[in-house]
């Protein structure tokens, strides 16, 4: 067992190895202090508890996904949301059960942090969207109105993904044929 001091960071990269091979299932207090070579004490050091080191976690996975490099700069919303499909499609395959985990689990006891962290990754994904859609140029100014806004066409292009990857899709195909259709007239 290593005896050295280890920091919050060598910990969190010891715990997105143990849920690259087990999936967030696998994730606790002593797989992660095993895999980092410390003391149960030591990962108690840096989070009070699992569902503080869940969270912390699925914001590392979340930032690994959102920090991949794009193959190339989107050509429309609809590449763009594509895109981001296949980035967070790829980013979360490494982690086994990682939608369903991070979905139903990761927020035992109501943990209002991992709350908080999960928004603001939603918020950040939900920003690029709108900012992608602001960019198009091709989108027709008839698709928004009052009732229905851009902010709220991004919302539901996000929860459509989400949804979609977490039910396991290939592809967001339908997605981007109803933006198609609704966006380019």
């Amino acid at each position: 067992m290593n005896t050295a001091v280890t920091s919050r960071q060598a910990l969190l990269a010891a715990s997105r190895a143990v849920a690259r091979r087990q999936g967030l299932d696998g994730l606790s207090i002593r797989a992660v202090a095993a895999e980092a070579e410390v003391s149960v004490g030591s990962v108690y050091n840096y989070f009070s508890g699992k569902a503080e080191l869940m969270a912390a976690t699925v914001e590392e996975i979340w930032g690994q996904i959102l920090s991949a490099p794009e193959a190339e700069p989107p050509e429309d919303f609809v590449f763009c949301v594509h895109g981001l499909f296949r980035r967070i499609r790829t980013g979360a395959g490494e982690y086994p059960g990682f939608f369903r985990g991070h979905a139903a689990g990761f927020l035992p006891e109501g943990q209002a942090g991992g709350r908080q962290a999960m928004e603001e990754t939603l918020g950040q994904l939900r920003r690029m969207l709108l900012r992608a859609l602001e960019e198009d140029r091709a989108v027709s100014p008839a698709a928004f109105d009052d009732c229905f806004t851009r902010e709220q066409l991004a919302a539901f292009v996000l929860d459509s993904l989400l949804g979609q990857l977490s039910r396991g899709a290939d592809s967001c195909g339908g997605l981007e044929q109803v933006l198609r259709r609704l966006l380019y007239r």
